[in-house]
């Protein structure tokens, strides 16, 4: 593809990503606080979000397939169906007061979101290599507009329709899908599904036999938990220590912002540093995020400096192990590896956010936020192990050469 083509790609599907985050991070405002309070045993609070990573952990990889043998646009289409069905669950389920369709809008919502993942890698398919780690980290960079997006909805829509509250915030989902399905038409991806490969698909046991692959799923998969663990259960805190449901929004938007806006200049660091220096640097972020949540309650001064830590540590993470797994995986493979990474973060992920809402109300926010410093410290660890293996073995290499 040319220049031109490779960057008009980039851009649409930086909306496509700004559109389906929106609709994330609405859902995510919401949906631990309207579970709260229809759930029948309040440990449940959270499940409707848990739904919405077990859903993404089970859509990832018929997604996967389903795109690899219709296409790109077909996939992301459909992905905004999906969305649609979430909006009109969310709609019933506070229309009616029924607990069990917020879990559904949040699990529609999930697969909507599976689907959504994968822009990163169409944008990494529709670039030349030497662009690739900047075609994900701008891709990504859409995000930055659903943290105003997403959060000032859920608030703004909330009270839309008078006489029942977040009926308009379901409203404004089903616009932003809507909106989303105008913005996947103008995408011109090239037809990857139909291509031929030169080099064949590798049986899955010698795949899983390269560290880097091994590293980039452990990496994302580790960091991503981590995020939706603290994410899920920030909203609860909050609104537990006496703020505003505007403030959990606030708070919730300039996460999202931490998460996206690295998008700015995180392929650039790639391309400096590497992928691995990158992962260590998103872990260390996120263990400063804990220390922040952990010395205090005050809005501005803990809330607010975690979670936008929490948001860079994962945005560093993330895009780091992404373009890990690119850089090891042949074309012809792509697929089958592309569906088992997003199996293992999305499944990792829907552990965690069903384990927040249980230790939150068993044992509090100090405890969770000190639970989550052993995950990000065995991402440290396993990096670290790594880039002394490639450098050992780069070694060698050059003293055998």
């Amino acid at each position: 593809m040319s220049r031109p083509e490779v960057r008009r790609n980039v851009i649409v599907l930086s909306l496509c990503v700004a559109l389906s985050a929106s609709a994330m991070s609405l859902l995510f405002t919401v949906a631990a606080v309207i579970g709260y309070s229809l759930a029948p045993d309040k440990s449940l609070s959270t499940l409707p979000v848990s739904a919405t990573m077990i859903a993404m952990m089970l859509t990832t990889a018929p997604s996967a397939f389903m795109m690899k043998r219709f296409g790109r646009k077909v996939g992301f289409s459909v992905g905004c169906l999906i969305g649609m069905c979430g909006a009109f669950s969310g709609m019933g389920a506070v229309y009616w007061g029924n607990f069990w369709l917020i879990c559904a809008a949040g699990a529609f919502i999930g697969s909507a979101n599976a689907i959504a993942m994968q822009y990163r890698f169409a944008a990494a398919e529709a670039a030349p290599a030497e662009f690739r780690s900047r075609a994900i980290s701008l891709t990504m960079l859409g995000g930055v507009l659903a943290a105003f997006i997403g959060p000032n909805l859920a608030s703004h829509a909330r009270n839309w329709v008078d006489t029942i509250p977040f009926l308009g915030t379901f409203l404004a989902l089903l616009g932003l899908q809507l909106l989303l399905m105008l913005a996947i038409a103008q995408l011109r991806l090239p037809e990857t599904h139909k291509k031929i490969h030169d080099e064949p698909a590798r049986p899955l046991g010698e795949i899983f036999r390269v560290p880097g692959v091994l590293v980039a799923i452990v990496g994302a998969a580790l960091g991503y938990a981590v995020m939706s663990f603290v994410m899920t259960a920030t909203p609860l805190a909050i609104l537990d220590c006496d703020y505003a449901f505007g403030d959990a929004a606030f708070i919730i938007q300039w996460h999202v912002v931490g998460m996206y806006a690295p998008g700015f200049f995180t392929g650039n660091l790639i391309r400096r540093f590497g992928s691995l220096v990158i992962i260590q640097a998103g872990a260390v972020f996120t263990l400063v995020c804990l220390v922040f949540g952990l010395t205090g309650i005050d809005l501005l001064a803990n809330f607010w400096p975690a979670l936008v830590l929490l948001g860079i540590g994962w945005n560093f993470m993330f895009v780091g192990a992404t373009t890990l797994l690119t850089e090891n995986y042949r074309p012809s493979e792509q697929a089958r590896v592309q569906a088992i990474n997003e199996f293992a973060v999305f499944g990792t992920v829907a552990v965690a956010s069903l384990s927040a809402g249980s230790i939150y109300a068993g044992a509090g926010w100090s405890v969770l936020l000190m639970s989550a410093a052993m995950p990000v410290g065995l991402v440290v660890l396993i990096v670290a192990i790594y880039a002394v293996y490639k450098r050992r073995l780069k070694a060698t290499a050059i003293k055998s050469g």
